[in-house]
């Protein structure tokens, strides 16, 4: 399998453990998986300062990792 979350034979997203392989929701290849993230970055980057800042001091400790 040449999905992101396999690490040592086991699937890091589902706490089964379990690859379901294509029929998984969750599978991206690592390229698929980098463009969701600059997406994410994309679109965090986008959002007025003072929402960035909210998300930051929830989600990141203050930190804008975007």
């Amino acid at each position: 399998m040449d999905c992101f979350a396999m690490k040592d034979g086991k699937c890091n997203v589902l706490r089964c453990g379990k690859c379901g392989g294509g029929t998984c929701h969750f599978h991206k290849t690592r390229e698929e998986q980098a463009q969701s993230l600059e997406k994410v970055s994309e679109r965090l980057r986008s959002l007025p300062e003072y929402q960035q800042e909210a998300i930051a001091d929830k989600y990141y400790g203050g930190v804008k990792k975007w």
